[in-house]
């Protein structure tokens, strides 16, 4: 059995709500190819599906604007449905890191940060590796 550290599923739940629940991934979005647009469609239908039975959920993803949906209980219920199910967890994971390889090879993929109740999550590069904590003190050589 695989043991997902929970700091990771925190780090997914909070990009994924971030590129694809926001506006802030409109110029990669328009760069990328078909094939990679269906997969960040299907990302975000997985998602959604998962996601419509929770009625604040769907409240908050119908909002406009990025500036009035409240991003973090989005973060929050995907982590726990991230959590809960181990399938969709594997398909989401699947399909992200298939997005982000993507965006890698097309050239668009490089810098994700999102903040939420102070916290900033931040991802220099698709194929680098996550570092979160309060602080950082990389020594690398």
């Amino acid at each position: 059995m695989i043991m997902v550290e929970p700091i990771s599923l925190t780090v997914l739940a909070t990009s994924i709500v971030g590129f694809v629940f926001t506006t802030a991934s409109t110029t990669v979005v328009q760069k990328a190819t078909e094939a990679t647009l269906e997969k960040i469609k299907t990302l975000a239908n997985m998602v959604r599906e998962r996601l419509k039975s929770n009625p604040q959920v769907v409240t908050e993803l119908e909002k406009e604007s990025d500036e009035d949906k409240d991003l973090e209980t989005i973060r929050f219920y995907l982590e726990s449905e991230l959590r809960q199910n181990k399938d969709f967890r594997e398909d989401v994971q699947r399909l992200y890191d298939e997005i982000n390889q993507a965006l890698e090879n097309e050239g668009e993929g490089s810098n994700i940060m999102n903040v939420y109740g102070g916290k900033a999550y931040q991802q220099n590069q698709n194929k680098g590796k996550i570092y979160n904590a309060d602080q950082i003190t990389i020594n690398e050589k």
